[in-house]
Parts: C-alpha cells; sequence; structure tokens
C-alpha cells in the first residue's frame, strides 16, 4: 500500500508480508502474558486443568474464527479472560473434595462454557434482530465507558504487587527497575516516535529492552547471591517446566470424563453461566472503542466511516462462537482483549489482516511448544517485564474508557449517570468475587455490570414518571 501522511494502519489495510509478521509479533507479545497467566492462574486451584501449548493454540484459532465470523470487520485478538477464573475456583474445588480428575473438572467446565458462548450468539441474536437503538438504551456511554475503566483499573492491585516482588527481604528494587524500565520505554517511545515503521512498535522495543535489562540484573538475582550463574539456572527452570500434555484437554477426553461426576456439570453450569452477562457490556465497550480509534484514524486520512460501533451484535456473536471454538480447542474461554485494542490504538495498527497473522502464529507456537517439549517459553518474559508493560496496557484500557464517555457525551451533571456509574465503579474495583453459595460465585464486574444496567434501567423509568406527573395536565 502507498505510504500516507498519517501513520497507521485502517482494517482493510494490508501492510507487507514481512511488516505483518513483525506487527503481529508484538500483538502476540500483548496477549500473551495474560493469555498464558490466565491458565496458570486456574491451574493452581489443587489441579492441573490446562496445557499452556493449548491455551495459546486456542486463542489463535479463537481468533481466526472471529475474524472470519465478523468478515475482518473487527480487528480483535480472543485470548484466555480472567473474569472465568473465579468460577473455575469453585468447580475445582468441588472436583476436589469429590475426588474427580482433572479430565472431569475441565470437561465440567467445557460444558459450562459452550453453554456461556450460546448465551453471548443469542445476546446478539437479539441486538440484531430488535435493533441496536434498544440496547443502546441498556448500554448507554455512561456504562460501557466505566465497564472499560473497570476491566483497565481491576487487575491494578495485582500488577502493583508484581512490580513491587515484595518479599521477606522486602521490596525486590531491581523487579521496580526492569518493570519501570520496560514502562518508560513504551512511553517514551510512543511520544518521541512520530513516523515510520518503528513508531508502530514502540510495545515489541519496550519487550526487547525490558527482557534485555531483565537478563543483565534482576535473573542473576534470583540465586541465594547475585551471580550472572543464575541465568543458567533461570533457562534450565524454563525447560524443565512440567506442562500439561495438549492432547489430554481435548474434548474426547474431558467430555465423557466428566459425565462420571454428572453433578460437577450442574456446579459448573451455576458458577460460570452468569458470566456471559459480564461480556455484554465489555464486548460493548471494546467495540465503542475500535470504532472510535479507527474512525479518528481514517478522518485523518479523510478515509470513510467504518461504522464499526453498529456491529455489536456480530461482535457479541463471534465472541460466543469464539467461546465455544476455544474450549473445543482444549483452551480456556475467553473475550476480545482490551489489550490488544490498547496496543492497536498506540501503534495505531487496526488491520485485520495483521490479527489473522497474529493468530496463525499463535497456532504455530502452539504446537511447537507441544511438540518440541520446550518447556514454558513463555517465561521468557521475565515478571517485571510482564508487570511494566500491563502498567502500561492496563492503564490505556481505563483512559480509553474516558475517551469513550467524552466521545458519547456522557452527561456527569445528571444524577441517574452518577448514580450508575459510582455503582459500578465501587462494586466492579471493590470485590473481585461474591460467593452466595457454596457452589454459587458471582464475579465482582458482572455484578457491577448487571446491577449497573439494572439501575440504569430502573432510574430512567422513576425519571420518565416524575416528569409525567409534573407535565400540566390539558
Amino acid at each position: 500500500m502507498k505510504e500516507r501522511d498519517i501513520v497507521g494502519y485502517l482494517p482493510d489495510d494490508k501492510p507487507t508480508l514481512g511488516k505483518s509478521i513483525v506487527f503481529a509479533l508484538q500483538q502476540f507479545l500483548v496477549m500473551l502474558p495474560a493469555t498464558v497467566l490466565a491458565a496458570i492462574i486456574m491451574n493452581g486451584f489443587g489441579l492441573e486443568l490446562y496445557s499452556i501449548p493449548a491455551a495459546i493454540l486456542a486463542s489463535g484459532i479463537a481468533t481466526i474464527t472471529f475474524l472470519l465470523v465478523t468478515n475482518f470487520k473487527i480487528p480483535l485478538y480472543y485470548g484466555s479472560s480472567f473474569s472465568y477464573i473465579g468460577a473455575v475456583a469453585i468447580v475445582v474445588t468441588y472436583g476436589v473434595d469429590n475426588l474427580a480428575s482433572s479430565s472431569t473438572v475441565l470437561g465440567s467446565v467445557l460444558i459450562a462454557s459452550v453453554l456461556s458462548g450460546l448465551m453471548s450468539i443469542g445476546a446478539g441474536l437479539l441486538i440484531r434482530y430488535f435493533g441496536k437503538d434498544k440496547i443502546d438504551k441498556v448500554l448507554p456511554g455512561h456504562i460501557t465507558g466505566m465497564i472499560a475503566m473497570i476491566i483497565g483499573l481491576v487487575l491494578s492491585e495485582n500488577v502493583m504487587n508484581g512490580i513491587l516482588n515484595t518479599g521477606p527481604n522486602g521490596v525486590d528494587w531491581l523487579s521496580v527497575l526492569v518493570s519501570m524500565v520496560t514502562f518508560l520505554t513504551i512511553a517514551i517511545m510512543t511520544v518521541i516516535l512520530k513516523k515510520g515503521f518503528v513508531s508502530q512498535i514502540p510495545i515489541l522495543i519496550g519487550v526487547i529492552v525490558g527482557v534485555i535489562v531483565s537478563y543483565l540484573v534482576w535473573v542473576p538475582s534470583l540465586g541465594s547471591s547475585w551471580s550472572f550463574n543464575n541465568l543458567s539456572v533461570y533457562f534450565d527452570g524454563i525447560m524443565n517446566t512440567q506442562t500439561v500434555s495438549m492432547l489430554d484437554v481435548m474434548p474426547w477426553v474431558t467430555i465423557p470424563a466428566a459425565f462420571q461426576l454428572p453433578e460437577l456439570i450442574g456446579v459448573a453450569l451455576i458458577a460460570i453461566f452468569p458470566i456471559a452477562f459480564a461480556t455484554i457490556p465489555e464486548s460493548a465497550a471494546h467495540v465503542n472503542q475500535i470504532d472510535l480509534y479507527v474512525n479518528n484514524l481514517s478522518n485523518q486520512n479523510d478515509g470513510k466511516d467504518y461504522k464499526i460501533r453498529e456491529m455489536l451484535d456480530t461482535n457479541l456473536i463471534g465472541d460466543g462462537i469464539g467461546d465455544i471454538v476455544a474450549v473445543l480447542s482444549g483452551g480456556p474461554a475467553g473475550t476480545n482483549y482490551g489489550e490488544n485494542v490498547s496496543a492497536s490504538a498506540v501503534t495505531k495498527n487496526f488491520s485485520s489482516y495483521v490479527f489473522l497473522i497474529t493468530g496463525i502464529l499463535a497456532i504455530i507456537v502452539g504446537l511447537l511448544l507441544e511438540v518440541l517439549n520446550l518447556g514454558n517459553l513463555s517465561l521468557i518474559l521475565t515478571n517485571p517485564v510482564v508487570q511494566g508493560v500491563s502498567l502500561y496496557l492496563f492503564g490505556a484500557i481505563a483512559v480509553q474508557g474516558i475517551a469513550l464517555m467524552i466521545e458519547k457525551k456522557v452527561d456527569i451533571f445528571d444524577s441517574k449517570v452518577v448514580a450508575v456509574m459510582a455503582f459500578i465503579g465501587i462494586v466492579g474495583l471493590g470485590v473481585d468475587s461474591i460467593p452466595v453459595t457454596s457452589s454459587f460465585v458471582l464475579p465482582g464486574i458482572g455484578v457491577a455490570a448487571l446491577g449497573g444496567i439494572l439501575l440504569n434501567i430502573g432510574l430512567n423509568v422513576l425519571d420518565k414518571k416524575a416528569k409525567s406527573k409534573d407535565q400540566p395536565k390539558a
């Protein structure tokens, strides 16, 4: 394609293959920590459920499926969702208490996740046939904007804990150093690099610089004394990390195993099904964010209106199908990644072709990790580097929520709006999950989203009734 005055790529742009591979590598590195971390966390509740290579593979397959379903019009990446962690913990706990195998538990989670995906598809079809205007009344800007902010801020404590890496000897200042070098490199690159190819890969540059500094400073400190000999120990740990076999998490193994303990399927359904409620406003937020940034770039080039904001139905259908494809591929259920939205916004690269290459790259990496038995290569990105990138990206997601509310001209002096935003903000950030019973948990972000929607509807009804009473009778 011809070079433009404004650096960037729109959804239907197709960079050269070489550039696309580099752009895809950046998006891959952005999604990798969260996709792998979600699986690792869900493996930490007493049973090894997920294969890390399968989680990476599934994210790639689901992303390509999503792009096909949306006809390459919505440039998003699909990765493992943190929203499912609390619910999976409930299922695992019940399974451990009843001596269930990993395959039995994972099969139950898979079945429940498929039904959750079907719910997302159903929501998309309702919007398609009853109109987006109806959903705009249910999901106005002050709800989708706040949800976007919550998505960015909800893990802020985890990020800061990861950066500080506090242990028996106090704060790990070398971890802080590496994290801040990574963060500042990304921040500085986005400010000083305005044109050319290099201006579109600030996150990749930040990761590379962070990894180099990490191996020079942080990894040598991991032993009893600071020494470069600790590098070999660290890499031996990467190579020797035991992982769950990819074949062991496939549906032909896990679904039959699930029916060995049918009541566990019921527990999984109760725990996981409500999470679909949280994905609707999250999807709406991502669609509006992508529309805002894509059309801003298009306008700078005197281009067309891509009208992505009108594709919430398609996005939800693609999200639901992505969930189903991901779990049937052996990975966790997921969502469109806000981290990749941030990466696209920062680099001004919204090419769907790049996300296709990213999906293919994820499949290749997942298969290589399994076939070559190379251990957990995701650990090459050390924890301080991951936290430094997260500091930038999660903050950028929150800022995008603010930008969305500005673009939607949210009236923050409207008492109804203030009440709804207050509820979503405090509930969404104040609680990770609410245990209703021993087998039923409500994720905090789901309670915030669903409660905010219901509160908004209720306050609007009361407001209309109050205004009707104030009107003089004819």
